[in-house]
């Protein structure tokens, strides 16, 4: 493995990118080496916004502006490096700007659902209990400290490396819609998509259209419905008509 990885975290003023300031990014370079043995390079710090802050942030109030700090991330963002975040879809929205040319982008919560589909849930604090990683509150960081994030994303991305998923198929998975491992909707909520009708899958194809990951999950299940059923047919049996694969 000769890739090198940045883990970034942002925190920001709203959980919108369009209407979010940053004040405070943290990024951990990750050599090849440091899955076993050190190579961690850490950086960061706080951003001062251009809009009124509240009270419990005001420790921003003399930090340098983002303008200034966004020179030190964009240092470290080369091109064939692999940036890696969780919820990459926020860092990534927020970071356009950069235009790093070559830079690729890992989402490990998309990469999570796919490999743990049975964690209680996918955010960093919820996977870090669940994979064991230790409970963080040892460090001077606290949760929603960009600092103490981008650790557990790193940590996060060993684990899935270590269970031998590979960072092509991570990169593949970050370019889609996430893998929500169960249903969200209706009276099929919180099942798997095995378990869901085929009518109500339809449906969310039909009348669904604001969630992309729900209906690339929705598809993704019928798709496979149908070629375990193409699996089964004889040998020289076609396929049914249209009509014959309304499931109702």
């Amino acid at each position: 493995m000769s890739e090198a990885f940045v883990v970034i975290d942002l925190e920001s003023t709203d959980r919108e990118p369009e209407k979010a300031h940053i004040v405070e990014w943290a990024a951990l370079v990750l050599f090849p080496e440091w899955f076993g043995q050190g190579g961690v390079q850490e950086h960061g710090g706080l951003v001062k916004p251009p809009v009124q802050i509240p009270a419990e942030t005001s420790d921003v109030a003399d930090a340098p502006t983002w303008d200034v700090e966004q020179q030190k991330l964009a240092a470290l963002l080369t091109a064939g490096t692999i940036a890696v975040a969780h919820n990459a879809e926020y860092e990534r929205t927020m970071l356009a700007k950069l235009e790093v040319p070559g830079l690729r982008w890992l989402c490990t919560y998309k990469a999570a659902c796919r490999v743990w589909p049975d964690a209680p849930g996918f955010s960093n604090e919820t996977l870090r209990y669940y994979l064991g990683l230790g409970t963080g509150r040892k460090d001077q960081q606290a949760a929603h400290s960009a600092l103490h994030d981008a650790r557990v994303t790193a940590q996060i991305l060993g684990e899935l490396l270590r269970t031998g998923t590979s960072i092509e198929d991570m990169l593949v998975w970050t370019e889609q819609p996430a893998m929500l491992p169960t249903c969200p909707l209706g009276d099929w909520r919180g099942r798997k998509w095995a378990e869901v009708d085929a009518g109500f899958l339809l449906w969310i194809l039909r009348k669904i259209h604001d969630r992309e990951d729900v209906r690339f999950c929705a598809n993704a299940e019928l798709e496979r419905r149908e070629k375990e059923r193409a699996a089964a047919r004889p040998v020289g049996v076609g396929t049914p008509a249209d009509e014959d694969e309304v499931p109702f």
